[in-house]
């Protein structure tokens, strides 16, 4: 069985803001059969995150603005990925 790539996994690349990633994820609406038969509408939904490499950090967030705001204040309060941490 083959990996998804890693856009599927987090998201495409939008935007760097200093050492964080800003990355979007974007669900196209799919129509599908219900258990009666009848075709239903599944929505779609817009996300985006912040990421330092490949770990979320933060999100997900209804516009880009937001992810950009968020972003900022964690360069401002200089928040890194860090393993051992319990509380992001």
């Amino acid at each position: 069985m083959a990996n998804p790539k890693r856009t599927t996994k987090i998201g495409r690349y939008l935007k760097k803001i200093g050492y964080l990633d800003i990355r979007q994820m974007i669900i196209q609406p799919v129509k599908r059969k219900n258990l009666a038969g009848k075709i239903e509408t599944m929505p779609g939904k817009m996300e985006c995150f912040v990421y330092h490499g490949k770990h979320k950090m933060s999100g997900p967030f209804k516009s880009h603005q937001q992810a950009i705001d968020s972003a900022n204040d964690m360069l401002n309060r200089n928040i890194k990925y860090s393993k051992n941490a319990k509380n992001r």
